[in-house]
């Protein structure tokens, strides 16, 4: 793999623009239908393939507005979100209470030499970082996993429609700049892979998901969900917009 330029070996601790602490949770109940879609869709993947077990001990990873964190604490044993952003950490400890879910604000080598997790979710976080970056993180991610414990990533799909999705995205103002600005990293399947793999992970299953079902939800949404039912049992035959990948830490 080609070595990144020497100007990303920098440590990339926030994007270069404000992001609200709310914005996922505001995506899950926004007026356009295939944004709300596309935000729901990682919930429904993680019901089909990264549930965490009632007594799991799990992190979710650059937590952001704590959607993800909560959505686990009601399935796992103990649950601890961490992000960078201040206004996320506020309003994630505002916005969802419970006695198995905490949140903490910070960078995530401040984890290190607390108990170790069972599972670790990072949903659309690794290409805020620099390449090099991005591997150091997923050999700590190693190390803060117990032996036969999980990592569940998502990430966007360069080697798909997701690069004009997101020229699109920039161009009309629709978010807040991505390319760049915010995502600094371009994965596909082959690098992530191979990623995972150089960080001492075992691949279990890796494809990809939200290709043209979130764009459909706006005519009907029981026809999305069911074209997303399509997609995720061909996700290997049909190139995606987002990636997903599920590893394990060999015991």
């Amino acid at each position: 793999m080609e070595l990144p330029k020497q100007h990303h070996l920098e440590r990339r601790e926030g994007d270069a623009i404000h992001i609200s602490g709310d914005y996922q949770a505001r995506a899950l109940k926004s007026d356009r239908a295939a944004q709300r879609f596309w935000h729901e869709a990682k919930f429904r993947l993680i019901e089909r393939i990264a549930m965490p077990g009632k007594h799991d001990r799990v992190l979710d990873a650059g937590c952001g507005s704590g959607t993800i964190s909560h959505f686990l604490s009601l399935h796992a044993g103990d649950v601890v979100g961490i992000d960078s952003n201040p206004s996320a950490i506020s309003y994630t400890r505002d916005a969802y209470k419970a006695p198995n879910l905490q949140f903490h604000l910070g960078q995530f080598d401040d984890l290190i030499g607390d108990k170790p997790f069972d599972r670790i979710y990072c949903i659309e976080v690794i290409e805020h970082l620099y390449e090099r970056q991005v591997a150091d993180v997923l050999l700590l991610f190693h190390k803060l996993t117990n032996p036969g414990g999980q990592l569940f990533l998502t990430t966007p799909n360069y080697r798909s429609a997701w690069p004009l999705i997101e020229w699109l995205l920039d161009r009309f103002a629709l978010v807040a700049k991505l390319d760049e600005v915010q995502h600094v990293t371009h994965f596909t399947k082959r690098k992530l892979s191979a990623m995972c793999e150089c960080a001492g992970w075992k691949v279990r299953h890796i494809g990809s998901f939200n290709g043209l079902a979130p764009f459909v939800a706006p005519i009907s949404r029981r026809l999305a969900l069911g074209l997303e039912e399509v997609e995720f049992r061909a996700n290997r035959l049909l190139p995606q917009n987002l990636l997903f990948c599920l590893c394990t830490r060999e015991v």
